[in-house]
């Protein structure tokens, strides 16, 4: 078993990197991505780049993630502990925030506009907030970090890698979600499929009388209620 985090998505990367691993639905706005283990760590190594370089990510230093129930929300965990940092459901250090802006980070502030394909701002952002989509593609594709963590790092309010991975149950079937996977009451359930070799459909503004149409389309295991 993988002592970190990221150690376990290596190992789920691996094992089966085309098949789906997220796929996700906005039905207030129409986007469907389907990212694969393989896209989504093309994802997490641009953000832990943009995390390090840009912003000098401390592995001592925490990071609040303050989206909503969205596919950038795991990239952001899993660059988070690929870079030795912890998430915090409190204050952070730095902070990713949706285009509301609700979320401040201690030291740096970073927004997402929330638009398909990770895209920019159309508009200008508030002053000492820095727009994601405009700089993460100028990122690699690979990331080295200098200090990775360990297991008994901190990774999540203060709970380790070892621990969060111990208390996950694994997962190996494609099941649906309407809930925050890097909430408290996510985290676990994505941790789990990591370990299990599992995949999500994680679906935001999800309208009741879709629901079974998504779960034949996207051939859904499970529905995992909130």
């Amino acid at each position: 078993m993988a002592g970190t985090l990221p150690e376990l998505f290596t190992a789920a990367v691996r094992r089966d990197g085309a098949s789906p691993f997220l796929t996700y639905y906005d039905d207030a706005s129409g986007e469907r991505i389907e990212l694969s283990a393989l896209t989504t760590a093309n994802w997490v190594a641009k953000t832990a780049n943009l995390l390090v370089d840009e912003y000098d990510l401390e592995p001592s230093e925490t990071v609040a993630i303050g989206l909503p129930p969205h596919w950038l929300g795991v990239v952001w965990a899993l660059a988070t502990w690929s870079a030795g940092a912890a998430i915090s459901t409190g204050t952070g250090d730095l902070a990713i925030t949706g285009p509301d802006f609700a979320v401040r980070g201690g030291r740096e502030t970073i927004a997402s506009a929330l638009l398909p394909l990770g895209g920019r701002f159309r508009d200008p952002v508030p002053d000492g907030v820095h727009d994601y989509g405009a700089e993460v593609y100028n990122h690699g594709d690979v990331f080295v970090p200098f200090d990775p963590p360990t297991p008994g790092s901190p990774a999540y309010d203060g709970t380790s890698h070892a621990d969060l991975i111990a208390a996950a149950v694994p997962i190996s079937e494609r099941v649906l979600v309407r809930q925050d996977l890097v909430a408290p009451a996510g985290i676990g359930l994505l941790v789990g499929v990591i370990a299990g070799g599992g995949s999500i459909v994680l679906c935001r503004n999800l309208a009741e009388d879709k629901l079974e149409r998504r779960i034949a389309d996207e051939k859904v295991d499970r529905v995992v209620e909130d």
